[in-house]
């Protein structure tokens, strides 16, 4: 039964994988900044992105009320 379980689970795992190549392969390369950004550091670029959006924010109002 273990036996089972486990090629089950390696099989799935290798069909996803291989799925998940030919979408990649599939869709266009995005010409974005964020195309930049690596699998390990998306948390970072996330938080960066949020501070320059509030950063944008922040200028646009000051640029706003000034007469």
């Amino acid at each position: 039964m273990f036996l089972i379980l486990v090629l089950s689970v390696t099989a799935l795992f290798v069909w996803q994988r291989s799925n998940q190549e030919t979408t990649k392969k599939d869709q266009p390369t995005p010409t974005t900044k964020a195309s930049t950004v690596s699998e390990h550091d998306w948390a970072k670029h996330s938080l960066d992105r949020a501070h320059e959006v509030a950063n944008q924010v922040t200028r646009v109002r000051q640029q706003n009320e000034q007469p």
